[in-house]
């Protein structure tokens, strides 16, 4: 990362939905009627959370995903617009948004997710391609859309070969493994689900940092990412470049009241962290610690302000 590109806005590439989120005391049994504590409805998904995040943080920010011409996506254009987080270069589409139903269980603290996206499209590299690079210092990506992702990647490394500049790459991994394997190559830093890590039977935080990074040795990967791994109230872990292996301790929440988009803000932490003030990986590593206990202390995303750096 140089001087130059460090000043630059992060462009955060993914979709944004509406989530209609539910607060119950626990979880619904199946097949009975009650009435929850509270409702709500906000922008969401994974790289349009990223963003809040990092303008709340302080950080200049774009978004780059498809957008809706629907009268019910009119509040995520307005939210959008008020927190000055950038959409000039996203294409619209005339169908109706995806969205996503949350159940907030308060007893457990836990967050149940259903996706519907009807099929909703996906930017392709050929709406990328008209994006200026030289615009931005750090990219990041969902892992989806593999054929398209990959080849919006691989522009960002073609365009750091060809001006000198160095534009960093992230990747947030959270699903379809072998499908999303392939996004790490051109990546610097790739976070990775405990989730998905559960779903490849690997147990801990350090057993999913080195099964990793032996899946991308064995594909041949000629300069691996830096691999994180946030793992809940156990913390976080990383595995730099050269191998080395950090734990990182977490931040114990004054109160779990809202836990989603807590790795989203763990991410932005992260990207903020390591972009705007170029801490060195575990200080930034530990700050997205920080900033994804404060997230859950409270609703929406606002109060981690209170975190945010001269």
């Amino acid at each position: 990362m140089t001087e130059e590109t460090v000043g630059k806005p992060v462009l955060c590439v993914g979709c944004t939905v509406i989530d209609f989120v539910t607060i119950t005391s626990s979880y619904p049994k199946e097949d009975t009627d009650r009435r929850c504590l509270d409702g709500f409805w906000q922008r969401g998904g994974n790289a349009s959370n990223v963003s809040t995040v990092l303008g709340v943080l302080g950080s200049k920010v774009d978004f780059f995903g498809m957008l809706s011409r629907s009268d019910a996506f009119r509040v995520l254009l307005e939210d959008l617009r008020r927190r000055n987080i950038g959409t000039s270069h996203c294409p619209q589409t005339d169908k109706d948004p995806p969205f996503s139903s949350v159940i907030l269980a308060q007893d457990s603290g836990t967050r149940t997710i259903i996706h519907c996206n009807k099929n909703y499209p996906q930017v392709t590299w050929e709406d990328f391609k008209k994006i200026d690079l030289t615009r931005y210092g750090w990219v990041h990506f969902e892992a989806r859309n593999v054929a398209e992702t990959s080849r919006m990647m691989q522009s960002i490394v073609e365009h750091n070969r060809n001006s000198g500049e160095r534009i960093i790459i992230s990747l947030d991994f959270e699903t379809l493994y072998e499908q999303n394997l392939k996004l790490c190559y051109p990546c610097d830093y790739v976070v990775f689900s405990k989730e998905l890590a559960s779903q490849k039977g690997w147990k801990s935080p350090k057993d999913t940092c080195e099964f990793l990074a032996a899946n991308l040795s064995l594909q041949g990967t000629l300069k691996p990412p830096v691999i994180i791994c946030p793992w809940g109230s156990a913390g976080a872990v990383c595995l730099d470049a050269s191998g080395n292996y950090h734990e990182l301790p977490p931040y114990k929440p004054k109160q779990v009241v809202d836990t989603l988009g807590a790795g989203d803000s763990f991410m932005a932490g992260f990207i903020y962290g390591t972009h705007v003030h170029k801490w060195d990986l575990v200080e930034a590593v530990d700050f997205a610690n920080r900033v994804a206990s404060h997230k859950i202390n409270k609703f929406g995303y606002d109060h981690i302000g209170e975190l945010r750096l001269a």
